[in-house]
């Protein structure tokens, strides 16, 4: 005879109690395994910690202290208001308002970022397109194409700087065989621009800074260089993209008369614009960060007269060689918030016109 209390104990909810079990299991499950996968995450987060965020931050500490090889006083705001107030642009007696040494700096960056970025993308857009669809040796191209981009950029600088020698090099030995004027490629201090208006007869106003007057020969053969030397990288970038676009787009267009012009610009820039947006995000930052190709061409002097001066090379000279740490940290973190807004606005504004394929 079955009791109440065993009928009251067959009428509990057990299938409810099962659940809750199966769900505690679950949670303690997915517990171990996010801890798991934290674990296998911590060494490649400690270095991240380590060797990114921590200089970072010291960094901006040192920005705030009179610091010369040993920290001496702390100063606040001091190494930031000598950049704004007396190296940014400063008032000559005899001239008028010149740039002062950052100014200038970012000037040459400027001039060194508008001279490689847009001619390297382009070009090594239009080859990444021809060996897309040459068929003969384009294994070999490929490779021929991105030797440059792994070669040693020391090295290959100091090649460049044999070339452009005023005596032997073999860019005065072509300007001679064709009947030109041999230059002084990596000492000639006047800007290319003031050079054409004096040949032309003219002058350059003397109210305005030399600084606006665009680069020198010595910038330019850097800027030949940059963009000798990235081509590979970006090029293969180009292919990985042009793999991406379906094929059947580009055949409709050919069959339906479609010339190539016109399949470019209303099928492969389209379709290649996430492509156009990274590489063009990348060479912003890495324009403004260039260092090598500065410090060889100019012994790291950044001449002649500072017109090889880049932001990044005075910065390394403010730190090592006149051991000013704290300053030259407060340039460095005035050129992170550059670069960081510049990137910022990229995305904000540019990520609009990108079309990606769903």
């Amino acid at each position: 005879m079955i009791t109440k209390e065993a009928a009251a104990y067959d009428n509990k909810p057990i299938p409810k109690m099962r659940e809750r079990i199966i769900v505690k299991s679950r949670s303690r499950r997915k517990a171990i395994e996010a801890w798991t996968g934290l674990c296998y995450a911590l060494p490649a987060l400690a270095l991240l910690l380590l060797f990114r965020y921590w200089p970072l931050l010291f960094g901006m500490w040192m920005s705030l202290w009179k610091w010369g090889y040993v920290p001496e006083r702390f100063v606040g705001f001091d190494n930031y208001i000598r950049i704004f107030t007396e190296d940014l642009v400063v008032q000559d007696p005899t001239v008028g308002l010149q740039l002062g040494p950052v100014g200038q700096g970012f000037m040459v960056t400027v001039f060194y970022a508008i001279g490689t970025i847009p001619l390297s993308l382009l070009l090594s857009f239009f080859v990444a397109y021809v060996l897309f669809h040459i068929t003969r040796g384009r294994t070999l191209l490929r490779v021929l194409f991105f030797l440059p981009y792994v070669t040693s950029q020391v090295a290959a600088a100091i090649v460049f700087k044999w070339i452009f020698h005023p005596s032997v090099g073999l860019a005065n030995w072509a300007v001679n065989k064709v009947g030109g004027t041999p230059q002084q490629w990596l000492t000639d201090p006047d800007p290319i621009l003031i050079k054409l208006i004096q040949s032309l007869g003219g002058h350059w106003p003397s109210s305005i800074p030399t600084a606006f007057a665009g680069p020198t020969w010595a910038l330019g053969v850097i800027m030949l260089f940059t963009i000798w030397g990235s081509l590979g990288f970006q090029i293969v970038v180009f292919l990985s993209g042009l793999t991406q676009i379906p094929h059947d787009l580009t055949e409709s267009a050919r069959i339906d008369g479609a010339r190539t012009w016109h399949t470019i610009r209303h099928i492969t820039l389209p379709l290649l614009s996430p492509t156009w947006f990274l590489l063009i995000i990348v060479s912003v930052i890495g324009a403004f960060e260039s260092f090598n190709a500065f410090y060889v061409f100019s012994g790291g002097e950044g001449g002649p007269l500072g017109s090889t001066m880049s932001l990044p090379l005075y910065i390394f000279r403010s730190f090592y060689v006149y051991g000013q740490v704290g300053y030259a940290s407060a340039v460095s973190m005035v050129l992170f918030v550059l670069l960081l807004g510049l990137t910022w606005l990229q995305l904000r504004y540019g990520e609009k016109k990108v079309h990606y394929m769903h």
